[in-house]
C-alpha cells in the first residue's frame, strides 16, 4: 500500500491509498478526527485511479481517471463520498487539485488532443473545462502549484531556455502573472503558509514572504515529497535512493531524509535513526503543535505493497536560521 495524498480540515483528517492487487490497483479513502485512528470511507470502483486530494468544495475533493476520462469524488465529512457526473471531465485526467476562495481547480491533461488542461469548479459538483487564456497558459506550462489562505501560486515554464513565471489567482480560471524567477529554475513543489511560501526543487529553495516576491534559488533539500510551513520554519521530507526491485533508478543508498529551515534560505537535514534506513515520510500535517508524518516502511514489502506508518514530532514555537545550508546529496544514475 503506498498514500496518494493526505488532506486535513479542521476536524477531520483524510487519507487516499493505493494498494497493488495482482495486475490492477485499488484506491480507498481513509478519515479519521485526530490522525491515529482510521476508518475506511470509500474504496473507489476498479479502474479508477486516484491521483489528488484537497480540503475544498464541500469538504474534501479527490480526482483522477478511468477509461472514460477524468473522475471526481466529494465528501462533506471525509466518511461518505459521492461520484460527480459532468461532461466537461470527459477524455480527461486530473491529478492535481488546489482549493482557492472562489473553489477548485484541476490540473491534468486531455487524452483526446494530448494536450495539458485545466477545470474549474465553484462547489466541487459542476466542472468547466476552461479555454481562457490566462488558464490554459497556467496548465501548459505547469512546473508546480499550492495554495494557502485562499489563494493559489502557480510556478510556470513559458519554454525552453525562458524564466519560470509566476502566476496567482485567488479565483479559478482567470490568472495573473506577478513575476519571474531569476536564473535556471525549475520547482516540483511549493507551498504556503503564515510564515511564507517556499519552492524546491533540484536542490534548491526558493523563498517569499508573499508568493508574489522570491529569492533567488538558494541551497536546499534533496527531498521534494512534501513541504510544509509552519509558525516556526519550514519542513521538507522524502527519501533518496531506490525502492526494492528497482533496477536502474537512484544509486544512493536508500535513506528517509528530513530538512529544516528557519527563513527557507538556509537549511540543516536533520540526523535521522536507523529507522529510516528502511522507511521514508511522504505526506506532512500539523495537528496541534506537532507535527505529523505519514509514509512507508519498505522494509515490509510484499507484492510491492508497503506498510504505511506513522511518526510525530513536536514543533518549537520559535527557531532561528541556521548559520550556513548543509549540503545536499545529487542524484546518481545508474549510468554512472
Amino acid at each position: 500500500m503506498s498514500i496518494v495524498d493526505v488532506a486535513q480540515t479542521a476536524d477531520r483528517i483524510v487519507l487516499v491509498t493505493e494498494r497493488y492487487e495482482g495486475e490492477s490497483d485499488a484506491f480507498a479513502a481513509w478519515s479519521s478526527t485526530d490522525g491515529r485512528s482510521w476508518e475506511r470511507a470509500q474504496v473507489f470502483p476498479a479502474g479508477q485511479r486516484i491521483l489528488a486530494l484537497t480540503a475544498g468544495g464541500p469538504g474534501f475533493a479527490a480526482a483522477g481517471f478511468d477509461a472514460a476520462g477524468a473522475v471526481v469524488w466529494t465528501s462533506a465529512d471525509g466518511l461518505d463520498w459521492a461520484p460527480v457526473s459532468d461532461p466537461s471531465l470527459r477524455d480527461g485526467v486530473i491529478n492535481t487539485l488546489v482549493a482557492t476562495d472562489s473553489g477548485l481547480v484541476g490540473f491534468g491533461w486531455r487524452s483526446d488532443h494530448d494536450g495539458q488542461a485545466i477545470w474549474t469548479s465553484p462547489d466541487g459538483s459542476e466542472w468547466l473545462a476552461a479555454t481562457n487564456e490566462t488558464g490554459v497558459h497556467v496548465a501548459s506550462g505547469l512546473q508546480a502549484v499550492g495554495a494557502y489562505d485562499g489563494r493559489a501560486v502557480a510556478f510556470v515554464s513559458p519554454g525552453e531556455g525562458e524564466a519560470t513565471e509566476i502566476w496567482e489567482t485567488s479565483g479559478r480560471a482567470e490568472w495573473t502573472q506577478t513575476g519571474t524567477l531569476e536564473g535556471s529554475a525549475s520547482p516540483s513543489i511549493v507551498a504556503g503558509g503564515a510564515r511564507g511560501w517556499i519552492a524546491l526543487g533540484s536542490n534548491l529553495a526558493w523563498a517569499s514572504p508573499d508568493g508574489r516576491l522570491w529569492s533567488r534559488g538558494f541551497p536546499g533539500p534533496d527531498v521534494d515529497a512534501d513541504v510544509i510551513v509552519d509558525d516556526a520554519g519550514f519542513i521538507a521530507v522524502g527519501f533518496v535512493g531506490s525502492l526494492p526491485n528497482e533496477t536502474c533508478g537512484d544509486q544512493r543508498p536508500f535513506s528517509g531524509h528530513t530538512w529544516t529551515s528557519a527563513d527557507g534560505r538556509r537549511w540543516q537535514q536533520s540526523q535521522h535513526t536507523d529507522e529510516f534506513e528502511t522507511s521514508m515520510v511522504t505526506r506532512l500535517l500539523v495537528v496541534d503543535r506537532t507535527l505529523v508524518g505519514y509514509g512507508q516502511r519498505i522494509q515490509t514489502m510484499v507484492d510491492d505493497n508497503m506498510d504505511i506508518g506513522r511518526w510525530t514530532a513536536p514543533l518549537p514555537d520559535d527557531s532561528r536560521p541556521a548559520d550556513a545550508s548543509d549540503e545536499a546529496s545529487d542524484f546518481v544514475s545508474c549510468g554512472g
